[in-house]
């Protein structure tokens, strides 16, 4: 929630009549503003559902439509979905469309120089945004080429280190070699390496998803023989500890079946469920507990 007073002190700067048509959609604004957001521009004008106020600020576009008997509308369109803007104006009004590809929406005011720069402020904040994207692209693609050129260099430096490895080990089996003549391996670049610790992280994400569909029903079988012959519990302690969980849950009004057709079938009844809880809703109906809220004196 944005404060109240900030917001005032944005449209007075503005030069916007708070005490014009808006008044109720101004009310609004710190409701719907985050608190770091700035207005640039807004304008009253009329649309498909009647009044509103077009608003732009530092990241988005918002109309705001205040109607009597507390009615609300607001579209929130940000500068990245907005795909289209189309603009025109009269001799009297000015009007704009504004798409994002899946919604249309048609604006029209009289005030055409406000309008005129709430307009101008969007499609520079879309070119800045595009930009942006480019510039992430772009750096991405030099990133990418870095690293090729560092992965390249690797890799030669290691190939000269096994043929320096080899001489080195066929001189000291010849008794020619000195131990401090020993060639030095290679070490990748730290931002290689940390592409290379990335790239085997996302390989063993990919093997972890791309599990068989039999997968987890191996795993159940190969688990299920241990659950059924635990060695620490005999099979008539196993199931008196399974009865005991059962009727911990349930009540003691749930029939009690073996430890084997239980752990094979894996499912709940949801009427034992509600028959484990008849008893106690019957003896609160019969025993109804005494009402604690304070009484008004009798008059």
């Amino acid at each position: 929630m944005a404060d109240e007073q900030a917001i005032v002190a944005q449209l007075k700067r503005l030069g916007f009549n708070l005490n014009s048509w808006g008044k109720a959609e101004v009310k609004e604004l710190p409701h719907i503003l985050l608190p770091e957001e700035e207005i640039y521009e807004l304008v009253n004008g009329i649309y498909e559902g009647g009044f509103a106020l077009l608003v732009a600020t530092d990241v988005r576009v918002l109309l705001i439509d205040k109607k009597p008997m507390n009615y609300l509308t607001v579209e929130d369109l940000r500068f990245d979905m907005i795909s289209e803007i189309d603009y025109s104006h009269r001799l009297f009004g000015a009007q704009i469309n504004i798409s994002t590809g899946t919604k249309d929406l048609n604006f029209r005011s009289y005030n055409q120089a406000r309008l005129r720069k709430l307009i101008n402020h969007v499609q520079h904040c879309m070119a800045d945004i595009k930009r942006r994207q480019t510039e992430n692209q772009l750096g991405q693609k030099n990133h990418l080429e870095r690293i090729n050129d560092q992965l390249k260099a690797y890799l030669r430096a290691q190939g000269e280190y096994q043929d320096q490895l080899k001489q080195f080990q066929s001189a000291q089996e010849g008794g020619h070699a000195n131990a401090g003549n020993r060639p030095v391996e290679p070490r990748p670049a730290p931002e290689l390496s940390d592409y290379l610790f990335a790239r085997s992280l996302l390989n063993r994400y990919e093997e972890h998803r791309k599990l068989r569909p039999g997968f987890l029903e191996k795993i159940a079988a190969v688990a299920r023989p241990v659950i059924h012959e635990a060695p620490l519990l005999s099979k008539q302690e196993l199931h008196d500890l399974w009865s005991a969980g059962v009727q911990e849950v349930f009540s003691k009004h749930h029939p009690i079946k073996s430890v084997r057709s239980e752990i094979n079938s894996f499912e709940i009844n949801p009427v034992s469920i509600i028959f484990s809880r008849l008893p106690m809703l019957i003896r609160s109906r019969q025993f109804k507990r005494p009402n604690l809220q304070p009484q008004a004196p009798p008059a």
